[in-house]
């Protein structure tokens, strides 16, 4: 039965809400018959994405979207739709959604995002963070993500995606009523919220901005009826929705099989690249990089140096131009070891808290931070001209450690940042491990540059380019000024 009216989330505590979330079957079509009505399609260059009237777990079609072979895994097509809201309560709900796959080599998931009564994003949950991810081959299956919605949301964006080559068929998206329960939450979830809070409140730097009394009693409304540190996941999302009205954009929940995959190898799946350009310049790309094992991090960075080292040996380097533009984030340390050559020795950045500040740095034997040498190299080059001119391209995708590594290069001699402005997640995380084997990623310190300027959000190059279709602008500003004789 096709569903076109979002369930009033009645019974938990006597909420009052509506909203209507539009052609949840994607039965209704546009005048061109290619698309849903109601909803948004974003498509990308080797994807489509199409109503299909031959499968679909009910009604009379379902939302497909198919991606060609060598398509970047780290692209994919997309649908939403804004949903408006009207809350007397927060409680907490769920979205379901069935799915079908085909030789996905990517994942597939929906996900919601909510925006509050100050048009601020407050919270995001993915149905990827709260489930094995959905690939391969796999018939049609009813999964579900749990969120918490807080009296001030007003409105929510609901979408899924299909990333990577095969095919994703989605139907029968509903957002469903929390049942009421008046039994306490266990004392596994107790416990586990407990050690969350207990983290928040000593490390982050926004626990002031909290008001701990009112989030202690929503937690014990909304805990009731939970029994497990699994259920627990619906009340540290609600702990990240306080702290995004808190000012935080940074701070995440790690899943443990996602931590584990972190703590073995390398997450991301772009990797860095280099070439000679023209007039003698030499050009680095490194992309983000996500994970915390030691060899698999000083494997990255020996791999840039490599790079390095290849171009300056083999021609004469005019200047050399860094682009961070694909860079994510991840983990800092291997991008700044790699790139350690070029941004050049000393301390290029500190993490500051209060009146406490910790430096990280290059030295002769790899990348630091505090008193100890997080990355080392196994044979740090150096380069021939070490006073040569450097451009670094930023853009909207640098972030985090993208902005950390960024950071590194401000002040440097003889360097300048080309683009736009970055993503403007400069807080420094710091993991903290969970009881169930997942981790907290927490703001919990800002970032200042070698000369204890601090960033507070976005960094704006010091040469703003704006796009052009068809075009490297960016590249070519850069390429232009390396080439200039005047610093």
């Amino acid at each position: 039965m096709k569903k076109t009216l979002l369930t009033s989330l009645l019974g938990l505590i006597g909420l009052t809400a509506f909203a209507q979330i539009k052609n949840t079957s994607f039965d209704e079509k546009k005048e061109n018959a290619k698309w849903p009505e109601s909803w948004a399609i974003k498509e990308i260059p080797g994807s489509t994405v199409q109503i299909d009237d031959n499968i679909k777990f009910s009604g009379s079609s379902s939302l497909k979207i198919s991606t060609n072979e060598g398509v970047e895994p780290s692209k994919f097509a997309s649908f939403s739709q804004t949903i408006p809201l009207n809350l007397d309560k927060t409680s907490r709900a769920t979205i379901s959604v069935y799915l079908k796959t085909e030789n996905l080599m990517g994942s597939a998931a929906i996900w919601c995002q909510v925006w509050d009564d100050k048009n601020k994003s407050v919270g995001f949950v993915n149905l990827g963070s709260q489930n094995e991810p959905v690939k391969g081959t796999n018939d049609w299956k009813k999964y579900s993500m749990t969120l918490i919605l807080d009296r001030t949301a007003k409105r929510l964006v609901l979408g899924g995606y299909s990333m990577g080559a095969g095919s994703t068929w989605f139907d029968d998206i509903a957002f469903e009523s929390a049942q009421a329960n008046s039994k306490p939450a266990s004392k596994e979830v107790k416990n586990y919220i407990a050690v969350v809070n207990a983290i928040i409140k000593d490390n982050s730097i926004y626990t002031d901005s909290l008001n701990w009394g009112a989030i202690n009693a929503d937690i014990e409304e909304l805990g009731k009826g939970l029994e497990t540190t699994a259920d627990a996941q619906m009340l540290t999302n609600f702990m990240l929705q306080k702290l995004r009205a808190a000012g935080d954009n940074h701070s995440f929940f790690q899943p443990k099989v996602a931590a584990q995959q972190y703590a073995s190898g390398n997450t991301s799946q772009q990797k860095p690249t280099f070439k000679l350009l023209d007039n003698h310049i030499g050009y680095i790309m490194v992309p983000s990089y996500g994970s915390t094992d030691t060899e698999t991090g000083k494997a990255f960075a020996n791999e840039i140096q490599g790079f390095i080292k290849k171009l300056d040996t083999e021609n004469t380097i005019k200047g050399w131009i860094v682009d961070l533009r694909p860079n994510t984030g991840g983990n800092m340390h291997p991008m700044i070891a790699g790139l350690g050559p070029i941004i050049g020795r000393g301390t290029l950045g500190y993490f500051v808290k209060g009146k406490s500040k910790t430096p990280w740095y290059y030295t002769k034997e790899g990348e630091g931070a505090g008193k100890g040498i997080t990355v080392k190299i196994d044979q740090p080059y150096e380069l021939k001209n070490p006073n040569s001119k450097v451009a670094v391209l930023i853009g909207p995708r640098t972030s985090s450690s993208g902005e950390m590594t960024t950071v590194s290069f401000i002040g440097k001699k003889n360097a300048k940042l080309f683009g736009e402005q970055s993503g403007g997640y400069t807080t420094a995380n710091t993991g903290y491990p969970l009881p169930d084997g997942s981790f907290l990623y927490l703001a919990s310190s800002y970032v200042a540059d070698r000369n204890m300027k601090k960033y507070i959000g976005k960094i704006t190059p010091d040469v703003v380019v704006k796009p052009v279709a068809g075009e490297d602008t960016v590249l070519k500003t850069a390429e232009t000024w390396v080439l200039d004789s005047n610093p």
